[in-house]
């Protein structure tokens, strides 16, 4: 009887394979991917990008700024009266920086005095401080013929109260450009 049990175990458990083996579906064969079709893509430039507008003026205006003399003083280079080294060169070199990157510059450079001194002092020292500006400008490369020079002594001054403050900025060469 055990053999009996046995093979009908055997017959039971060959069926339930048998059946689940047939329950399943059958797979599919996987058909080949189609190759890719190759579509030309256009590339396009890429949009510019949106550059600020600089305005020429406003650049000009922020390197032919004054430069600023010490009482009596024509030099460029000077100490103010807090001890502070005043490296007007630095100005000049934007200048000059700017002139030769612009062969179409022309500048007038005025030189002006405080309201101290006589009228016949004052024109003589703002005549030395604008040949001072012209002269450290030609030796950095730019012509001589692009400059002109002009002393106003005191006629002109930017302040006129009558103080040292007012003073100290009336003591300036003032860049006018000329032709652009």
């Amino acid at each position: 009887m055990k053999k009996t049990y046995l093979s009908l175990a055997a017959i039971v458990s060959a069926s339930f394979l048998a059946y689940s083996c047939s329950c399943t579906t059958p797979k599919k064969p996987v058909a080949e991917a189609p190759a890719p079709v190759k579509q030309e893509v256009q590339q396009q430039a890429p949009a510019p990008v949106a550059q600020p507008q600089v305005n020429e003026e406003e650049v000009m205006k922020e390197i032919f700024q004054r430069i600023h003399f010490n009482f009596d003083k024509s030099n460029l280079v000077h100490v103010d009266k807090w001890g502070i080294n005043q490296d007007v060169p630095k100005s000049l070199d934007g200048i000059s920086d700017y002139m030769a990157k612009h062969p179409d510059i022309k500048v007038k450079i005025e030189g002006n005095c405080d309201e101290r001194g006589t009228e016949a002092y004052n024109l003589a020292l703002g005549q030395r401080r604008a040949d001072s500006a012209k002269n450290y400008l030609v030796m950095h490369g730019i012509s001589a013929d692009r400059i002109e020079t002009l002393s106003n002594g005191k006629l002109k001054p930017v302040d006129p109260a009558q103080n040292e403050y007012a003073w100290a900025k009336n003591r300036n060469d003032q860049f006018v450009i000329l032709s652009k």
